[in-house]
C-alpha cells in the first residue's frame, strides 16, 4: 500500500464526492481501462459493509484517466456507525493489481435521525 488517508462519514448524511489522484514520483498513473474497487469491512476478514467500484460507477467514477484521477461519488452512507477499515485496489489495463491508499473510514451517528 503506498498511503494512508483516514475518512470520516456521517451515518445517514450525503457524503461529499472525495476526489484521488495517483502519482508516481511526480508522474500520473494511467487509468485507462482500469478498474478500482473500494471495500468497507470492519476488519480485514470481514464480509464488507460497503462495496464500491468504477464498473459502471458504481459508487467511484474516473474522472480523468490519463491524469490518474478518481473519485468516490456522492452518495448516502448508510452502514451502521462505528470504525471500519478500508482499502482502494486498482487493476490496470494490464491486470497489474495494486491497493494504493487505505486506512480508517469512521462511521459516525447524528443526533437527528
Amino acid at each position: 500500500m503506498i498511503g494512508k488517508l483516514n475518512i470520516q462519514a456521517l451515518r445517514g448524511d450525503t457524503f461529499n464526492e472525495y476526489p484521488f489522484e495517483i502519482l508516481i514520483d511526480s508522474v500520473a498513473l494511467n487509468l485507462t481501462g482500469a478498474v478500482i474497487k473500494m471495500d468497507i469491512k470492519k476488519d480485514a476478514c470481514s464480509l464488507p459493509a460497503l462495496t464500491l467500484t468504477s464498473v459502471a460507477s458504481a459508487g467511484i467514477t474516473i474522472t480523468n484517466a490519463v491524469n490518474g484521477q478518481f473519485k468516490i461519488n456522492e452518495q448516502i452512507i448508510s452502514i451502521p456507525s462505528g470504525n471500519y477499515q478500508y482499502d482502494i485496489q486498482i487493476t490496470l489495463a494490464d491486470n497489474t493489481v495494486n491497493t494504493w491508499v487505505g486506512g480508517l473510514f469512521q462511521v459516525i451517528n447524528t443526533i437527528t435521525q
